[in-house]
């Protein structure tokens, strides 16, 4: 199950697609030119063929016409490649998003006291009026990152019993959500794809917000760091593994959340799989806790955000919807010295303020939920028909009981 995990996203030359550790290989995800699966002795075959079979040249004019395709129909999709798939539908959602820096400033409070405001990014959605904001990170100080220095060099004693883990999740992390819930190339097509298009489309964001939120990466700090592994070429928060390791498991939640049977404690697997991969980075030496927890928050608003757009209610016939969706904003200025574990990434599918603790028990809130509502057409949406196709496996798979 696992390996085809693997193979399913290397499949037709989509190698790159599991590199979502590597953000920039989402780009190369296949050959979009034109004839870019074709190796050069096909072309040479095909040329001789088409000289021996085809004849002299002729068309006749009451011959029947294909069938002319639907305009702007997302019916279409099924007579497009993979590829063209997930261009069109990561542009659909990236699209409606935007992300926006907001610097430190001093505001009154009600006592009349001034009050600093941290940096921060929103990611903000053009769907609807006023601004919507889908999800917020507040940027830590140098003094809270320096306060994590020992979390980097305790999780160092475990590089090697995780070594294994971490190699892999440099280029796959789908691999390890197929450990907890079937993930088959066959069975689960229109899945993987949606989770394909869903970390395509993260990656884009929260890369925007690293380079806005700019943040030294752990060796910067010090020399004895000494990361297992090449230290990524972009700013250290938010973590891209924890946005889309969260960001993964809370489609799959939701997928399997809707099935009719599901495998007994799912939605805490899921969980603890997403901070695992999160944490993992911290042991290799890339990443502060306090990356992840940025990361986590930000996946898991992201991937409601895309849930909210591909959501088709039932017997809606209005030429617009009405969606009401939730989000995080990440206090990661508040996280202190705190660590990111099972514990601190308990609350993250409910809709209450999140805790995490520090070294002496002090507990600190880091995260705050956010509620916005979106207006969006009925119809014509490629994301929309993927998510009916991804969740209509899940609805017929005979995955175990209903427990969670």
């Amino acid at each position: 199950m696992v390996t085809n995990s693997i193979l399913f996203v290397q499949h037709g030359q989509h190698g790159q697609h599991g590199q979502h550790g590597q953000h920039g290989q989402h780009g190369q995800h296949g050959q979009l030119m034109a004839g870019g699966r074709t190796p050069p002795a096909a072309a040479a075959a095909l040329t001789m063929s088409h000289a021996s079979l085809t004849g002299h040249w002729s068309w006749d004019p009451s011959y029947p016409l294909p069938t002319e395709l639907s305009f702007a129909s997302a019916d279409n999709m099924q007579q497009w490649s993979m590829d063209t798939r997930m261009l069109v539908t990561v542009q659909e959602i990236i699209s409606t998003l935007c992300v926006t820096p907001h610097h430190a400033s001093e505001t009154p409070d009600a006592q009349g006291q001034t009050v600093p405001t941290p940096a921060t990014v929103r990611v903000l959605s053009r769907l609807g009026s006023g601004e919507i904001v889908v999800a917020q990170i507040d940027r830590p100080g140098m003094e809270a990152f320096a306060q994590q220095l020992n979390y980097i060099e305790y999780y160092a004693d475990q590089r090697v019993e995780r070594a294994a883990e971490i190699l892999l999740q440099l280029t796959d992390i789908l691999s390890s959500f197929g450990a907890v819930v079937p993930l088959e190339p066959e069975r689960n097509r229109w899945t993987h794809e949606l989770l394909l298009v869903a970390l395509q489309a993260a990656s884009l964001i929260e890369m925007q917000c690293k380079h806005l939120l700019a943040c030294q990466r752990p060796n910067v700090f010090s020399a004895q760091v000494h990361p297992m592994i090449q230290t990524p070429g972009h700013g250290t928060l938010p973590s891209g593994h924890a946005t889309e390791a969260f960001l993964v498991a809370t489609i799959l939640r939701d997928l399997v959340m809707h099935a009719a049977v599901r495998p007994y404690l799912v939605e805490q697997q899921l969980l603890r799989q997403a901070t695992r991969i999160a944490q993992n980075r911290t042991v290799a030496g890339v990443h502060f806790p306090v990356d992840s927890a940025a990361g986590a928050t930000l996946g898991i608003s992201l991937a409601r955000y895309i849930l909210a757009l591909a959501h088709r209610p039932e017997g809606t016939s209005a030429d617009h919807l009405n969606v009401e969706a939730t989000g995080w904003h990440c206090r990661s200025d508040a996280f202190g010295a705190a660590d990111f574990t099972h514990e601190t990434s308990r609350g993250l599918f409910d809709h209450a303020p999140l805790v995490a603790y520090e070294g002496d028990g002090t507990e600190v809130e880091y995260g705050t939920p956010t509620t916005y509502k979106l207006t969006m057409s009925n119809t014509g949406s490629v994301l929309r028909e993927l998510y009916a196709r991804a969740r209509a496996e899940w609805a017929t798979a005979k995955t175990g009981g209903t427990g969670s």
